[in-house]
């Protein structure tokens, strides 16, 4: 009986070792990787976007194109101009969207702008995503290709963009029936011009701050329950002051996964060099994949 008992407590410490970890949301917001001028800068858009090039010959597709390449560009005024100190000029006729032929060092002197930008190409269609559970799933796919020029009229930076929006479902009919009938472009130009405003939101992110959610394990040995209690409700001041004892526990096992839950919750506050410090120190002690993981996230940051 004692040797059962003795085999029970061996097995219960060896299933509390090995519990599942718990995972805390982390926010990590990002500035913009790409700047404009720090003092009042303008941006003059125009469209070098030659319509026929999509060689359509249906008029009602056409006019779908032409939708959506004008609202790639007017969506791109109202996201430029979001920023601060950036005002934008929009020299597109939308409803005829004709080619502009002139200069751009021409177009920047006129306009006493820092920058042109230019759609040079625009592409839609909509296409078999998936078919699953009897019923046929399609997406809408744009592409928009702009360039920014400098005024001087010199090439400055590409900027393409890309996005695959969930269009419709229905029925399954078969593999040949799903691809000849299915959506079109030239009757969901609302669709298409959608999916065109987040195209160009793909084309222009590198200038816009963003946020990324890490979704972070945490060991949640019992002697950590009470800091983790601490992280779950936001007061990491107080996790922090629980789990300092603890880096200089004995057991550099211990000490590993106090300095990995230490690290998330320094990342957790925005600090990034204690981030990367800690789980440094976590790795180090007793090499461990949720130390690896988050210092090669940290290093991004």
């Amino acid at each position: 009986m004692k040797l059962i008992q003795s085999a029970c407590i061996i097995v219960l410490l060896f299933l509390s070792s090995c519990s599942a970890p718990l995972y805390v949301a982390v926010p990590v917001d990002y500035t913009a990787k790409l700047n404009f001028r720090p003092d009042s800068t303008i941006i003059v858009l125009i469209n070098q976007f030659d319509v026929t090039q999509a060689k359509v010959n249906n008029k009602k597709k056409l006019d779908v194109i032409k939708s959506g390449a004008a609202a790639a560009i007017n969506y791109a005024g109202l996201e430029l101009g979001s920023l601060p100190h950036v005002k934008v000029i929009n020299l597109v006729d939308s409803l005829n969207l004709p080619v502009n032929t002139d200069s751009v060092k021409l177009i920047a002197a006129k306009n006493k702008a820092n920058y042109v930008m230019a759609l040079k190409g625009f592409s839609a269609d909509i296409g078999l995503s998936e078919i699953s559970n009897n019923t046929s799933y399609y997406n809408t796919n744009t592409t928009v290709n702009f360039v920014l020029y400098e005024n001087n009229g010199i090439y400055y930076r590409k900027l393409d963009g890309k996005s695959v929006d969930p269009q419709s479902e229905q029925p399954y009919m078969g593999l040949i029936p799903t691809l000849l009938i299915h959506p079109t472009i030239k009757g969901n130009k609302q669709s298409i011009k959608t999916s065109a405003e987040h195209a160009t939101e793909n084309a222009l992110q590198d200038y816009f701050p963003y946020t990324i959610t890490h979704n972070r394990p945490l060991y949640n040995d019992a002697i950590f329950l009470p800091a983790i209690k601490e992280i779950q409700s936001g007061n990491l001041k107080k996790a922090d002051s629980l789990l300092q004892p603890f880096l200089q526990d004995k057991n550099p096992q211990i000490a590993s996964k106090a300095a990995y839950n230490l690290a998330v919750v320094y990342e957790s506050e925005g600090d990034i060099d204690s981030a990367l410090d800690l789980a440094q120190q976590s790795s180090d002690k007793y090499k461990n994949e949720f130390a690896t993981l988050i210092l090669a996230d940290l290093k991004e940051e």
